[in-house]
């Protein structure tokens, strides 16, 4: 990789890191779209976990007294299943068709909440939440929309949403992360560009951070799902264009 495409994901994942430590999540929404453009889709999916693992490190550690395990465990169970699909998928089914699927669901979700329309899933709905989330995490590193739109749902308080979201990305990261490795997806150069991008990700995330605390829930409820629906329209596009 050149010196210039270089410092275009430094750029990239201090926005990412920033967005991440706001929200809790979205790193992978704001860099995969864009690492795309300067390296191949199984070389940036691997990057953007191994990034997204520090960054729910340094994220959980600010929020880890908010935790609730019990309202997410279920959403780990499953996911942590679905996981090894999506990294299959990502080997032999177009990343087009993905991003295209993944895309127009999370929009359509967004826009209806964002409309004032709540959806009341009961503990029922856990288990498929889950599991979506981590085919979209093993197959496109999209694990996060899924389950922010239904945390949204469920009227969290900020930091309980931000420590709940983080906890479960932290643990499919880590498992998502041994099955790259396993798939041998997880290469020297993979790991050799998340290194080089570590200082931008910290930056970001203190930042991030920081800036949450100005933040009353409903105002971060909003920037959330607006968040939500601009990366569903951005990855739907992607998956149309190419």
């Amino acid at each position: 990789m050149y010196l210039d495409e270089l410092v275009f994901v430094f750029m990239i994942v201090l926005l990412a890191g920033f967005v991440q430590g706001l929200t809790s999540f979205g790193f992978a929404l704001i860099a995969m779209p864009l690492l795309v453009k300067l390296m191949p889709m199984q070389q940036a999916v691997p990057v953007v976990v191994v990034l997204s693992l520090l960054t729910n490190i340094a994220v959980l550690y600010s929020s880890r007294k908010h935790i609730r395990i019990r309202q997410i465990w279920p959403l780990m169970a499953a996911s942590l299943l679905a996981a090894p699909l999506g990294t299959y998928a990502l080997l032999y089914v177009p990343a087009n068709a993905l991003k295209l699927g993944a895309g127009l669901l999370v929009a359509v979700v967004s826009i209806l909440m964002l409309s004032g329309k709540s959806f009341p899933l009961g503990r029922l709905a856990y288990a498929p939440v889950g599991a979506v989330s981590g085919f979209l995490n093993g197959s496109i590193s999209m694990s996060g929309p899924p389950v922010a739109l239904f945390l949204t749902n469920q009227g969290l308080d900020k930091m309980t949403f931000r420590a709940n979201i983080t906890a479960y990305a932290l643990i499919l990261n880590i498992i998502t992360i041994g099955t790259y490795r396993y798939e041998g997806l997880l290469n020297e150069t993979a790991m050799k560009t998340a290194g080089w991008a570590v200082p931008a990700l910290i930056a970001g995330v203190i930042m991030g951070i920081k800036a949450v605390g100005r933040l009353n829930d409903k105002l971060f409820k909003t920037i959330a799902l607006w968040l939500i629906l601009i990366t569903g329209i951005w990855t739907a596009v992607g998956g149309l264009i190419g």
